[in-house]
């Protein structure tokens, strides 16, 4: 990896970092505290799309625990949550992108988003509540998934188009 593609690397990881830190704030004040939109998802949409896999998976696995440090959450249980979200729907997308034939990016991404979220749901049910009455949540994080794909999908085609010069940074 050269100097150049290590610096955008690191950049994007910064950028994924903040947004999944605002988003997170923010999103604290909502009645339903584990709702998010997983807008950092994007940039990690546009490496897989590209074909930068293991990018996909250092930009995750650092913004959930970059995120964690700041927000103070790193030795909670939510850093299990997004770290295992995280990695999962990465594994999950890449092979949506691999297999044939081959998904749009607006079905990756929502196949990430729907494995990020059956993860943390069952991750939840496995180590923080041990009740099967939390799968009563799946059918509302299924949409919200659904929502939240469909919205990275539209911003990442729009970086896509607008910002072509990215594809040479990488």
């Amino acid at each position: 990896m050269t100097q150049r593609n290590l610096s955008f690397l690191a950049f994007l990881t910064a950028t994924a970092s903040v947004m999944h830190i605002v988003e997170s704030l923010i999103f604290r004040a909502v009645p339903l505290p584990f709702i998010r939109l997983g807008l950092s998802n994007i940039v990690i949409l546009y490496l897989i799309w590209n074909r930068k896999i293991l990018s996909a998976f250092v930009v995750a696995i650092a913004k959930s625990i970059i995120g964690g440090v700041v927000t103070l959450t790193l030795l909670s249980p939510a850093i299990l949550l997004s770290l295992s979200g995280g990695v999962i729907s990465v594994f999950l997308m890449s092979l949506a992108l691999l297999i044939r034939p081959r998904f749009s990016l607006t079905g990756i991404s929502i196949v990430g988003a729907i494995a990020h979220n059956l993860t943390q749901l069952g991750m939840a049910r496995l180590f923080i509540i041990p009740n099967d009455s939390l799968f009563v949540l799946t059918p509302i994080l299924l949409l919200l998934a659904l929502i939240s794909g469909i919205t990275t999908a539209y911003i990442c085609y729009y970086l896509e188009i607008k910002i072509p010069s990215l594809k040479g940074q990488l």
